[in-house]
């Protein structure tokens, strides 16, 4: 990847990133207390999740413009970040974006010293993580459903 692509992948994520840590609150009343709850508070309910999600694609699809699909990285970093900080979105969301960066750069360190001089594509070391971590999170989740 050329700097260039560095700095333009930055500026979509800022320019994505810095309206939907300005909607943080709003982003907390409908997780936390629901949509009914949410829509007495004043949150356009309707329109808050449209405008997440259109801006969740952009950023996703601007760094995997760049970078290529690496699974797994969507599902572990926020879900470290929740488990970690909470679920406060105000923090949450910079706290994710780097509990992803910290994976992904774990992960490619582990996958060009494991096999030396072999380099294992960091797709491969994100989905050994990944793939037990994703488990023990449907299974801690299904447990406290039954519970």
């Amino acid at each position: 990847m050329q700097w260039d692509a560095v700095g333009l992948c930055a500026a979509v994520l800022f320019a994505v990133l810095i309206p939907i840590q300005a909607r943080a609150w709003q982003l907390n009343a409908l997780t936390v207390a629901g949509d009914d709850v949410a829509r007495s508070l004043g949150v356009d309910v309707r329109r808050l999740r449209t405008f997440a999600i259109l801006f969740s694609v952009v950023s996703a699809a601007s760094v995997i413009s760049f970078v290529g699909v690496i699974g797994f990285v969507g599902l572990i970093g926020p879900h470290l970040a929740r488990m970690m900080i909470g679920g406060d979105h105000r923090l949450l969301l910079p706290f994710a974006a780097i509990c992803g960066a910290a994976l992904l750069l774990a992960a490619d360190t582990i996958g060009r010293l494991a096999f030396s001089p072999t380099v294992l594509p960091v797709g491969i070391v994100v989905a050994f993580v990944g793939v037990p971590v994703f488990l023990h999170l449907i299974v801690s989740r299904r447990r406290e459903a039954f519970a």
